[in-house]
């Protein structure tokens, strides 16, 4: 009898080994390509992350408080020159059905759906759950007057900072839409440009500034004095996923090798 110097057992085992990776190979490419995935945080279906402060069902926020959406955390905190001692409230859920939640501020019209109000030189800060970043394409915008009878024209610009993946800072503002014939203001769409919504965030803050006597836009805490408050709703994004299956085509490329040198 003639020994088989490759029993068939041995080149069954390895034809399926290399099956399985060429299968993980062509997985991991797909995941190399695999485009960013959409979403958008409109604000109605929030979940707060409950602290000694903040309870589940709660819809005012003060600093250091945040809520998760659509696979992203947001989170309010203080303007960036405000005292240390300020932590009290600067954010909220607005119900544009609600007309008790613009009884102390002069809301604005044009959204039929609940909205998050920035407060008191408020910032909102925005991060992915999961990915390797974000992109940022567009929102609805308005200005949240501190009072009613005020003229009509744009009186500062909602600003968006992001953090891009070197740790690199990108801005981009736009002026506030003014009032409608009934001297309320309206939201509008924020369309990014080009640039900034090509360029891939870890993290993204929105915040309002104020015009001042010269036309610049001011953040500064002893100027805007609690008055630059911002509304916004829909924010399209879109999540980055994580470069990890690169690794993974190349464990996939070594196992390969792995069993050619085996079988000679």
């Amino acid at each position: 009898m003639t020994r088989s110097n490759n029993p068939a057992v041995h080149t069954n085992a390895t034809g399926v080994l290399k099956k399985l990776l060429c299968v993980s190979m062509i997985g991991a490419l797909g995941a190399v390509a695999a485009p960013a995935s959409a979403a958008v945080v409109t604000f109605d279906a929030v979940q707060n992350i409950v602290s000694p402060q903040l309870n589940s069902g709660d819809t005012v926020y003060n600093t250091g408080d945040a809520f998760t959406e659509a696979g992203f955390t947001l989170r309010v905190a203080n303007s960036a020159t405000a005292d240390a001692g300020e932590v009290g409230l600067v954010g909220a859920l607005v119900d544009s059905s609600d007309a008790f939640a613009c009884v102390i501020t002069s809301c604005p019209v044009g959204n039929g759906s609940t909205y998050f109000a920035g407060l008191n030189d408020g910032v909102l800060n925005v991060s992915v759950n999961r990915g390797a970043g974000f992109r940022v394409s567009a929102l609805s915008y308005a200005f949240l007057a501190p009072t009613a009878g005020l003229p009509n024209f744009s009186y500062g610009q909602l600003v968006l900072t992001g953090t891009t993946q070197s740790g690199a800072t990108i801005s981009l503002a736009s002026a506030f839409p003014g009032q409608n014939a009934a001297g309320s203001f309206t939201f509008d769409q924020f369309m990014v440009d080009r640039a900034f919504g090509r360029t891939t965030l870890t993290s993204l803050s929105l915040n309002a500034c104020l015009f001042d006597g010269n036309g610049d836009c001011s953040s500064e805490r002893s100027f805007t004095q609690n008055q630059a408050q911002f509304a916004i709703d829909n924010l399209n994004l879109a999540v980055i996923p994580e470069p990890t299956s690169i690794a993974l085509m190349l464990l996939g490329l070594a196992g390969l090798g792995t069993v050619s040198r085996r079988r000679k």
